[in-house]
Parts: structure tokens; sequence; C-alpha cells
């Protein structure tokens, strides 16, 4: 019975409007951060715009704002259930309570992590373009993009998406559930911007810290133009346990 409530949920996300707008102007986000120089976000300096570290620092930034829209993908879940009257009627039947939310969430979750794989292929897709200069440029290694997309993106999606569908599974709106969106953002900001300006308190936040930031930026922190070009950040230490 899960199977069966996922795949519907994931087919009915897919065909939404709301999946494919976000997709769109998340493409043309990054795409634009890759091609226009006055728009930038994971590169600078020495560091190629298609580099490892870049491509982590732009999927590690979206995911930030990402959460409006996965938000927008498993918070529906539950309201359009009640606002429709399905969800009482699927409930008075032998589907146990955990197995159908399972299901609805499992399904939103994907179609929001394949929304976002619109983020790394905006970035492949912008280093090929030929109007770039080619000294920004470094080679096309299709397993860095995949890595970060698997140890970076679906992790945060996973934690922000769960967080607000308990919201919406408590509130039972999709009001609350993007006011609960902004607040996390405001905590989220001024504590980590607190913290930031106690360097005793660094190794904590980018133990904690629920998008990776901290903990990326520590383990990059002192490497070189020439590391930055050509490794992936190392899962370990400070970013494994985050």
């Amino acid at each position: 019975m899960f199977t069966s409530i996922f795949w519907f949920e994931l087919r009915y996300q897919l065909r939404n409007p709301v999946f494919i707008v976000t997709s769109l102007v998340f493409f043309l986000l990054t795409f634009g951060s890759v091609t226009i120089d006055n728009i930038q976000i994971g590169s600078g300096g020495n560091i190629h715009v298609n580099s490892p570290i870049a491509i982590a620092q732009t999927v590690l930034i979206m995911t930030v704002f990402y959460m409006f829209a996965s938000t927008a993908f498993v918070a529906n879940v539950v309201v359009r259930d009640d606002e429709s009257g399905f969800g009482p009627m699927v409930r008075s039947t032998r589907v146990t309570k955990f197995a159908y939310l399972l299901g609805r969430y499992a399904g939103a979750y994907t179609a929001a992590t394949v929304g976002f794989a619109a983020v790394p292929l905006a970035i492949l897709s912008g280093a090929q373009m030929p109007w770039l200069d080619q000294e920004t440029l470094g080679p096309t290694v299709l397993s860095h993009y995949l890595s970060i997309f698997v140890v970076f993106a679906l992790p945060n999606i996973l934690v922000t998406s769960a967080i607000f569908f308990a919201v919406a599974c408590v509130s039972r709106s999709m009001m609350l559930s993007y006011v609960g969106v902004l607040v996390f953002l405001v905590l989220y900001f001024t504590l980590t911007g607190l913290a930031g300006d106690q360097p005793g308190l660094r190794d904590t936040v980018a133990t904690i810290e629920p998008f990776g930031l901290g903990a990326f930026s520590d383990a990059t922190r002192y490497w070189s133009a020439a590391e930055s070009n050509s490794q992936v950040p190392p899962f370990e230490g400070a970013l494994f346990w985050n």
C-alpha cells in the first residue's frame, strides 16, 4: 500500500504546475550565476565556476532558499487532503495513518529532489556556454555534480522538508507552514551570525548548523585555488557529523 500511495503522490507532484515553475526558476537563477558576471554565488578569484567547491557552495546556498519550494510540495500533501475531503476517506480504510503519511511525504520529497536537480543541471549547462571566458572554466567531471547532489542537497532537503511537513500536519495550514519557514530562516541567520562572531563556537556551529554551510566552510577554509578547483570536500569530521 505504501508503494501505491508513494507513486500516486509522485505522479501528482510531477504534473503540478508548482513543480514546473519551481524547477524553471531555480534553473534560471543558477544558470545566471554561472553565465553572468554580475551574479556570483559559488566562485570568484582563481576558482573555476564549475569547480567542485563552486558547485558545492551553489548547491548549499540554493538549498536554503529551496525551503520555500520544498514546503510547497510537502505541506500541500496535508492541506490538499483536508480541503478535498480525501484524507478522512482514506483514513477510514484499512490503510494505517503511518503508511499513508509516509507514502505521501516520500512522494512529495522525491518530487522536491527531482525539482532541485535543476540546480546542478544549470551549473553543468551554464559551463558549456560559448561566451564564457575559458580561463574561468575547469574540466567537466560529472561525478562531482552527482556526489555533491547526493551528499549535500538530498540531506538538506530531507531535513527541512520533514520539519515543515510536521508543521503542516500540526497546523493544517499552508500559511502557517510558510510562517514557519520565515521564522526558521530568521532564527538561522540570527544565530549563525551571532555565533560567527565567537571563534570558540565555530566548531559547534559547524557540527549542528542544519545546512552544512559552516561545516563546509571549515573543511575548505585553507584550501588553495588548485585544491578548490580539483577536489570534492572530504566527507569527514564536522562535515560528516553535520
